[in-house]
């Protein structure tokens, strides 16, 4: 087999990749805006879960966890500022695979440490808000989920074009190399896949580490770099 077809093949999986996991996560966006009950919607103003939306939204994202091999934690993040009845409110049902079982992180028991960890100024949840587009971030160490190297995929949930909040799936880096590290050693020359910013998801060389920036790398090996936004490239 020669190197432009492992190198394409390998192009190929991420692409595939990234595009089942925003087939994903758009698919949670449009079935948590039809749960939630567009009549307590404050115009710009996110939205607090009942506990019948919060059982429906939780029941959607359990089965996507169930059915991904590659997702290592799928949550639905929202912000409700304060109101004249109730003071603000940080919404983020978050569930997570552990030892092949689903667990859920009980983020919402401590308002207090969601203020300090305020998610809006995050990018996977601030730029989606901003934009209403879906966005890929990472890789970047997540120290409120799982304190390892991860990869955002985050999708707006909409209703009648007012942003509720952010269908949010991780991958960890770690699984991402399990699966690629076969096909990237396969490459004969140094290379690596980075993200849209050019910073280092995987290498198949030991020096260069998750999260090395490059400066000036080679142009990728696809057509569409906006849409496909983990690319490999080949440095030498």
């Amino acid at each position: 087999m020669t190197q432009n077809l492992y190198i394409t093949q390998l192009q190929q999986f991420l692409n595939q990749l990234i595009d089942e996991t925003m087939s994903t996560a758009a698919g949670l966006a449009q079935k948590s805006s039809q749960i939630i009950d567009h009549s307590h919607i404050q115009q710009n103003k996110g939205v607090k879960l009942s506990s019948l939306e919060r059982t429906a939204i939780q029941l959607e994202i359990q089965s996507a966890l169930q059915q991904s091999h590659s997702s290592h934690g799928i949550g639905f993040a929202s912000y409700s500022p304060t109101t004249q009845i109730e003071q603000d409110y940080w919404t983020l049902e978050w569930w997570y695979k552990q030892e092949n079982q689903l667990q859920q992180a009980q983020f919402e028991n401590y308002q207090n440490t969601q203020r300090f960890l305020d998610f809006r100024s995050f990018e996977w949840f601030q730029l989606p808000a901003k934009t209403q587009q879906p966005y890929v971030h990472g890789p970047y160490v997540d120290y409120i989920c799982n304190d390892a190297y991860t990869i955002t995929i985050a999708y707006p949930v909409m209703q009648n074009n007012q942003f509720l909040g952010v269908i949010a799936i991780d991958i960890l880096v770690a699984t991402l190399e399990q699966m690629i590290l076969p096909k990237l050693k396969n490459i004969e020359q140094k290379a690596v896949i980075i993200n849209q910013n050019s910073r280092v998801i995987a290498s198949n060389d030991v020096s260069i580490r998750t999260g090395t920036l490059l400066k000036d790398p080679p142009q990728p090996h696809t057509y569409n770099a906006a849409q496909h936004p983990i690319q490999l490239v080949v440095l030498s």
